[in-house]
């Protein structure tokens, strides 16, 4: 007799099917409540350890249902993730998330298309969505991918330089690699620049690519951590001689220790003149592009054969949410191409128009990242995003007001844009280095338990900072008048202790 019975994850039955659509209601008030009650909440809850051991649990074998999972999520996982989606949030330039990419995300998962390309809605809106940004970021017609982060943006950008570089070399990269081969000429090591102050992505990058951490040439910095483009140039024409292949300059619109925008008009000029292929790396300061007052701060940006940004910081999405913009679309396309059977493009059906995200980087399997972004654009345009940019930083610039006008506040990096570091120093007491670093990392910690707010720490000339981050949509003035506050109330505490003891 053949086996009838059927399974599938879909409800079983209309009853089950209704059931759920009570519970996905309730998921949805739940998040809408939550962040409607945000600004009156803790700004960060440290998970309880009766709590953490049930994640110790194995697998269940029989499921327990989605009624009871879910309450699950909201007493074990909602209240206690690490707090980025608060008003009070400063930490590591993480975004927040708008309710509305929230829906828009349940919207992308219950669709579900794969974003390698096809002849889909969804890749239309992911190319109008690329359209749209390279034309804000100054670089129309450019061709562009979305991917999870700032860290794979950016490597896509290098990715494609390498590519450039070793094709005007006459080095078949995709088919030799770095590697040397008895039958073929070994190639001249690819080096590339970037300041010191450069995020760790290069690094990285420069393993992935098979090129090596020491591909990477870190160029001294001025005062106000922007990159020196004479020691810049002199490195160049010194690895030049020494018989290496420089094929790429990486500038930084908004560095992540303070916030520095690198002169990128300059460094536009000297790839023009050394034939360097221009990389920027605007994780969250290339949107500033999108602000009328500050737009300028990004000058030459416009000029980059590459830029890597996030829509997930400044641009205020949910996590994942990033994107690589490549001048030239020919050769972001013959950089990544792979041709195979099974995906080969018909002329009509859903296979036409082919894959064409699939050749611009590493995915094939892709998700509907675009989706959140159209919407939001849609439903509140671009000037808004705008807006809440210049508001973020005229934010910041009211906290370094606080700080500069305070005795036992000390700035200790330049404040430009939307990062500020500092640390509290008691007024009356002589502390050596190593105890003003012990009371701001226990200031830190003590601010971020207590729920107040939740700032994150770097070190500046060897120096512990509290770092404010802003990239925050839900922060108000009265947020950034209460962290003052609440930094030297807890700082006098700690000093107070210290004193004490000794």
């Amino acid at each position: 007799m053949p086996h009838t019975h059927h399974e599938s994850f879909d409800p079983p039955s209309d009853g089950d099917w209704e059931a759920l659509r009570t519970l996905g209601h309730r998921m949805l008030d739940d998040l809408v409540d939550a962040q409607r009650a945000l600004p009156h909440t803790p700004a960060w809850r440290p998970l309880p350890d009766t709590k953490r051991a049930r994640f110790d649990e194995p697998v269940p074998e029989d499921g327990i249902g989605a009624e009871s999972a879910y309450a699950l999520f909201r007493s074990h996982i909602l209240p206690y993730g690490n707090g980025n989606w608060h008003p009070r949030f400063f930490g590591w330039v993480q975004g927040n998330g708008t309710p509305l990419a929230m829906l828009a995300d349940m919207l992308a998962s219950g669709m579900n298309p794969h974003l390698a390309g096809f002849n889909q809605a969804p890749a239309l809106v992911e190319q109008q969505v690329i359209g749209w940004l390279g034309a804000l970021m100054g670089l129309p017609g450019a061709s562009g991918l979305f991917v999870t982060g700032g860290t794979m943006a950016n490597v896509h950008g290098l990715a494609v330089a390498r590519y450039a570089a070793a094709t005007r070399l006459g080095h078949d990269i995709r088919t030799q690699g770095l590697q040397t081969w008895p039958d073929t000429p070994s190639p001249a090591p690819l080096v590339f620049y970037g300041s010191a102050e450069t995020h760790g992505w290069a690094f990285k990058g420069a393993e992935w690519l098979g090129l090596g951490r020491r591909a990477f040439r870190q160029v001294p910095t001025h005062d106000d951590f922007t990159i020196r483009v004479d020691a810049l140039a002199r490195m160049i024409a010194d690895d030049r001689a020494a018989g290496l292949a420089p094929f790429c300059v990486v500038g930084t619109a908004g560095t992540v220790n303070t916030g520095t925008v690198d002169d990128l008009t300059a460094l536009a000029d000297l790839c023009t003149q050394e034939s360097l292929w221009f990389h920027v790396d605007g994780a969250f300061g290339a949107l500033l592009a999108l602000a009328p007052t500050l737009r300028d701060r990004v000058r030459g940006m416009e000029r980059a054969d590459s830029l890597a940004f996030d829509l997930h910081k400044w641009g205020s999405m949910p996590f994942e949410c990033a994107c690589a913009l490549i001048r030239d679309p020919a050769l972001h396309e013959a950089a990544f191409r792979q041709q195979a059977a099974y995906l080969g493009a018909m002329p009509r059906g859903v296979s036409a128009g082919g894959q064409p995200f699939n050749d611009r980087g590493l995915d094939l399997t892709r998700g509907f990242k675009a989706l959140k972004v159209w919407m939001q654009l849609q439903a509140d345009g671009v000037d808004k995003f705008g807006r809440i940019i210049e508001q973020n930083v005229r934010q910041v610039q009211r906290l370094v007001a606080h700080i500069d006008s305070h005795g036992e506040l000390e700035r200790l990096a330049p404040a430009p844009l939307n990062i500020v570091c500092f640390r509290f120093r008691p007024s009356g007491r002589t502390l050596t280095e190593e105890a003003l670093d012990a009371l701001n990392a226990e200031l830190l910690q003590r601010l971020q338990e207590r729920g107040i707010a939740t700032p994150s720490s770097t070190r500046i000339g060897g120096r512990f900072a509290l770092r404010v981050a802003h990239v925050n949509h839900r922060t108000t003035i009265q947020d950034i008048d209460d962290l003052a506050q609440a930094i030297v109330e807890i700082g006098r505490e700690i000093s107070g202790e210290m004193h004490t003891a000794a």
